[in-house]
């Protein structure tokens, strides 16, 4: 298989980032994947996710990304990755697991107008109609868990 090419985070993901150096945060991947998915400023998000007990400095569960998510309007529906995949061109519907460069390398799949919570083993992104809004863009980390926010 062709190498992956790399690709550079989206602004949104960027001006998150200063947002989180500003107060000192780290392991907040949630707090962005919220901010994104709900469409709102990244402090509002991590004020929420502090109300769902997410500590300073420290990664969140999903009960809490749900239970922030439930907070801001919105709701989240368990996707089986199998949809997207059975959507692939020629062999790729062979494949077994979605990564979080599928997005970008199978964009007319993704690009459905809707907005996904992609979970890895030990990291939460928001893709948004197609666009991987995280470091992981350009990166194959296997998804564990899909959920639809609306």
């Amino acid at each position: 298989m062709a190498r992956i090419k790399s690709s550079s985070t989206s602004t949104d993901f960027k001006l998150m980032q200063n947002e989180a150096n500003l107060c000192g945060e780290t392991n907040d991947c949630s707090v962005k994947a919220i901010a994104l998915a709900a469409g709102v400023s990244y402090n509002v998000a991590r004020d929420e996710m502090a109300k769902q007990g997410r500590k300073p400095r420290a990664g969140a569960r999903t009960h809490q990304i749900t239970s922030a998510l439930k907070a801001l309007g919105k709701q989240a529906a368990t996707v089986h990755p199998a949809n997207f995949i059975k959507q692939y061109p020629g062999a790729h519907k062979n494949l077994r697991n979605v990564t979080t460069h599928h997005p970008q390398r199978f964009n007319k799949v993704w690009a459905d107008g809707k907005t996904y919570l992609l979970y890895t083993p030990t990291h939460v992104l928001a893709v948004v109609n197609g666009v991987n809004h995280d470091w992981t863009v350009g990166r194959a980390k296997r998804v564990t868990y899909i959920c639809e926010v609306f």
